[in-house]
């Protein structure tokens, strides 16, 4: 419910604004032709169709198993790897709103629809207000609402001992997110610009897996730099405090629940590079590549017996991103694009480190092709 409020306040501050400046504009500046003429409504259409090799970020345990019939119960795909459908549709509306400085609201939906295992499809909803304060500075207001995501079938410990080690303790693990989110951006020069970022998100799992609701905050900042008409760099840090609830009986609190605690503490560095590559039948074409570096430190008070999963844990990510972009013409592009996603989980109890590097390395890439088509009116 709580969730439900977010989004429909969202809806109010980000909408009614718009539907003043729209009547506002008709009454106002009817007379002025150059006005009316101006392209204020934006409409982007992404279509991205993508192989995804490991769509649960299964260990090769996991794998192993799946392939194998074991763990009934605890599969509900069809197979790990999947084809994944990306629709993404974006409307904007722009207007100069304070002393002549540009104001931009929009409105996005995101659908990923997974062919073969349509228990991962999803679908996010964003509300984005952007306002110019200077020629050089502006910030942006954002709130994305994911409904439903389904990450994987696992033990509901309550369960378990109450019908032991059987099928039926298997239960989706699956959350809702709310992400209230911020960044400001201030261009230096024609070729070097800097932004920073905050965001709080929420997470609210389901009823088998209370314990794993929590609050994150995220700071962080990133720089652009042109160093050529050809190449563009940039690097950037963020930082992410996730406190997890940790208990899921009204009658517990963090401190003396014997359930897990997942909360923790990651630093991201990332860092890319974009080539302008010499004209295709004189259609522009860049080449980008960008990879993330995280460390995530769980910070339970649990001990190794009794939080196998987080006690001591520490995970290590690399990401990596690779994209060819062609502009077909001037508001149709496609390309294609890369990913390679890898997790090395360890920890500090010499006797647990195999069981968790079995339970959560992983490896994924995905390989795909988009379209977009951006048109204004």
């Amino acid at each position: 419910m709580k969730t439900n409020h977010l989004c429909v306040n969202s809806f109010i501050v980000f909408f009614i604004p718009l539907v003043f400046f729209m009547h506002f504009d008709k009454i106002v500046f009817a007379q002025k032709r150059a006005q009316q003429n101006e392209n204020k409504f934006t409409l982007e259409v992404s279509l991205k169709s993508s192989y995804d090799n490991n769509i649960l970020k299964y260990s090769d345990k996991y794998l192993d198993r799946f392939v194998n019939n074991k763990d009934e119960g605890r599969f509900h795909i069809n197979k790990y790897d999947d084809l994944v459908l990306d629709y993404s549709l974006k409307m904007s509306y722009s207007k100069d709103v304070l002393k002549n400085l540009r104001s931009i609201f929009s409105i996005r939906v995101n659908y990923d629809h997974y062919t073969i295992n349509s228990i991962k499809s999803w679908i996010s909803y964003d509300l984005g207000w952007q306002q110019f304060v200077s020629n050089k500075t502006s910030f942006m207001l954002s709130y994305s609402y994911l409904p439903d995501f389904y990450i994987s079938h696992y033990r509901d410990d309550d369960w378990t001992k109450i019908y032991g080690y059987t099928p039926k303790t298997f239960q989706p693990y699956s959350f809702m997110k709310s992400d209230c989110s911020l960044w400001m951006q201030h261009n230096f020069s024609t070729s070097t610009k800097a932004r920073l970022y905050f965001s709080f998100m929420q997470y609210f799992y389901n009823e088998h897996f209370t314990e794993y609701d929590s609050d994150n905050f995220m700071f962080g900042g990133r720089v652009f730099n042109e160093i050529s008409d050809k190449i563009t760099i940039d690097a950037g840090y963020k930082y992410i405090n996730s406190n997890a609830k940790g208990f899921d009986e009204q009658f517990e609190a963090k401190e003396n629940s014997d359930d897990n605690d997942a909360t923790y503490y990651e630093h991201v560095f990332f860092a890319g590079i974009e080539y302008k590559l010499p004209k295709i039948f004189k259609l522009t074409n860049t080449l980008s590549i960008s990879t993330e570096l995280s460390t995530r430190y769980y910070t339970t008070n649990h001990t190794a017996e009794s939080d196998l999963l987080h006690a001591g844990r520490n995970d290590l990510y690399y990401r990596l991103y690779f994209n060819y972009d062609l502009n077909i013409v001037n508001n149709i592009s496609a390309g294609v694009f890369f990913n390679l996603f890898f997790r090395d989980s360890n920890t500090d109890d010499e006797m647990n480190r195999a069981y968790v590097s079995d339970e959560k390395d992983y490896n994924q890439s995905q390989l795909g092709l988009s379209f977009n088509y951006k048109f204004k009116f």
